[in-house]
Parts: C-alpha cells; structure tokens; sequence
C-alpha cells in the first residue's frame, strides 16, 4: 500500500515524526509475532489455518482504520495490523521450503522460490493499478483500505487451498528441543552472523525509504497522486523480470554477489533520488528496485533455509524475521522521523543510502557463503 502515509498525513492528520512512529509500532510486532507463529507451525499446527487466521484479522483491523478518525485509535489498529501480517512472510516462506523439502524426498519436481516468490510481487501491482482511476478521479487516499480488506479476503481463501504438509515434516522436532531456539543459535553461528549483520543494515535503509517515499514524491517532487503507486510500480513490475532471472544470475554469479550488488544499487538508487529530486528520476531509478528486492528479501531467506533443519524450519525463518526484519524496521521508522521532522524528507534518503553502503561493505567484506547442504560447491 504506498499511499499508506500519505493517508496518515493528510486525513489522519500525521505529523513525519508520528508517521515515523507509527512505521515503528507496526514493527514492533516482528519482535515476537513471527517467532510464536512459527514456534507454532513447528509443533503440528497446520500453517495453513494460521495463515487463514491472519488474513482474516488484517481484513477486520484494515476495516476498523478506514473508520477511525482518532490518532490514537489510528496507530493501535496499526499495532494490532502488524500483529498479523508481519508473520505472514515468513510463515508462508517456511511453509514454501518445508514443501519443496518434502518434495524433494519423494523425489517429485519442485519450482525454484524466485519463481514462487514472483506472484507475491504481481499481487503488489495489482491493487495500485485498481486504485488508479479513483485515485485520478479525486477519491481520497482512505480508498485503499477497502481493496486491502478485498485482497485480504481473497487471500484467506486461498489458504484453504494450499497442498498439506506431511505429518512428519511437523514432527520432525522431538524431544525437549525448543526450534526457536536451535533458529537462534543456527542465525548466529559463525556461519550466520554476518549475514544477518549486513542484512540488519540493508532493511534499516529499506525500512527508512519505504516509510517516506510516497511523501517524498508527493510534497518534494510535486507528483500526482494517482501517478506515485504507478510509478513504484515501474521497479516492481521490472522486479518480475528480476525475479525469473535469479537463477540463471545465481548460477553465473551467486547469492552473494546478488545481495552485494543490489545493496550497492540501493544505496546509488537513494542518493540519486535526494540529489536529483525530478519526475525523470523518480522514474529511472526504479530499474534498480529489482535488484534490491532480489538482495533483501529473496536471497537472504534462500541462505537463512540453508541453516534450517526439518524440525526448525519455519522458526529459522520467523528468528530471522524477528531478529533482523524486526528490530530494523522498530528502530528505522523512529530514527527516519526524528531526521526528517524538520520537513526536509531528503534528510531521511541521505541516511539510508549510507546505510545501504555499509551493508553492501559488511556483506562484501566479510559474510562468507553458506552451501546448500546436499553440494560441497556453493553456488
């Protein structure tokens, strides 16, 4: 939802510290949701009623704020929002490698995640493009929470129909083992530990950009409003692109040089939109969202299910969410707020693209591959 905080400036009255607040108290959730929810999926509670469960209350949260006409009222909703949907990427992606794994062993064809992960960046594109023409039309920025709920809805359906998990995938973790806690130790084990560092760094700078970039386009670059999910979604159409390529790039180059080159792009693509603050820029550096994407959210968890066993794999990746995605994204929207609450929103791109670049140079300089367990080679 890009107009997101457009919606909490103008309607909700927002000042650019509360919308940096706000970002913050929807991450605060990540410090704990993802973790119980995975915890639970590791103890034989099928991820697919969790997720139903989510969506259903995102839908019912989402309604509940289009009628909110209270600050505070406002940002619990959105503290109650994030509860939900924070643990929805990583359920689902543990749900993903948990399927390809048992796959895998029944010696049945599995897709490769970049192909799987694609379709969430089409349902990204698809609910900017319905508002378009309301939008255009001079329907206020609140209109974006009944097609959320719609997509909510949807989604809740569809989680009826994902393929069951066997029974002893959910079994695997016996005993008095804990997963989250053999996920903690597996993130920060040697082999982990600089990944999740670079990474930390790379969604602080993540985290900072998206919660102001739609009021950078609108109150510095002057763009309309129908045109700022349009031109987003430049980056995360050509993001598909990305996506069907990452194999093949993974083959000639590897994960580790995905993640290198598209946090060094990252950190160019915001510096250039502070210094050059055009409609023209604006648009010519979304070619470079594509491989951000690629470097914060699929490489990672690509390497992060390397470190999982059978019995921790869903905790492996709600650990990761929590520990990494979830304290970047509490403290990224506070700080960002308190940079820019003098209404310099450039402020805000300069800090993220050093932070960008230092987590281009941890990644470079010291993470060392983590190989698939079933080769000697990394890839």
């Amino acid at each position: 939802m890009p107009l997101m905080t457009v919606f909490l400036r103008e309607q909700a009255g927002f000042t650019f510290l509360q919308i940096g607040i706000a970002a913050s108290i929807m991450g605060l959730p990540m410090l704990f949701s993802p973790v119980l929810i995975t915890f639970f999926a590791d103890r034989n509670i099928d991820p697919r009623r969790i997720l139903a469960v989510a969506f259903t209350s995102s839908a019912c949260v989402l309604t509940a704020m289009f009628f909110s006409t209270q600050i505070k009222l406002t940002l619990l909703l959105y503290f109650v929002h994030g509860l939900s949907f924070v643990a929805m990427l990583p359920l689902q992606d543990g749900f993903f490698f948990s399927l390809t794994q048992q796959m895998k062993s029944e010696g049945k064809y599995f897709p490769e995640y970049p192909f799987v992960r694609v379709w969430g960046t089409i349902g990204f594109i698809v609910p900017s493009l319905l508002l378009y023409f309301p939008l255009k039309n001079g329907a206020e920025p609140g209109s974006i929470l009944p097609v959320a709920v719609f997509f909510c809805v949807l989604s809740m359906i569809n989680s009826f129909f994902l393929p069951p998990l066997e029974r002893k995938i959910f079994a695997a973790g016996t005993g008095r083992r804990i997963p989250t806690r053999q996920a903690f130790a597996r993130l920060y084990s040697p082999e982990g530990r600089w990944l999740a560092i670079g990474i930390f760094f790379g969604l602080l700078a993540a985290s900072i950009y998206y919660s102001f970039i739609a009021n950078y386009f609108d109150e510095v670059i002057h763009i309309p409003r129908q045109y700022i999910g349009l031109i987003i979604n430049i980056g995360v159409v050509l993001e598909i692109g990305y996506s069907l390529l990452m194999p093949a790039m993974q083959r000639k180059i590897g994960l580790k040089a995905i993640i290198s080159l598209g946090l060094g792009l990252m950190s160019l693509r915001m510096f250039l939109l502070a210094t050059f603050p055009t409609p023209l820029v604006a648009v010519l550096v979304q070619v470079m969202h594509g491989m951000e994407v690629l470097a914060l959210y699929i490489a990672p968890p690509m390497f992060i299910n390397r470190l999982a066993g059978d019995e921790f794999r869903n905790s492996m990746q709600g650990v990761y969410t929590m520990g990494v995605g979830g304290l970047s994204r509490v403290i990224a929207g506070t700080t960002a707020g308190f940079v820019i609450m003098n209404g310099d929103l450039k402020n805000g791109l300069y800090l993220g693209a050093g932070l960008a670049l230092t987590a281009f140079i941890i990644i470079t300089l010291f993470f060392e591959r983590i190989p698939p367990l079933q080769k000697k080679q990394d890839v």
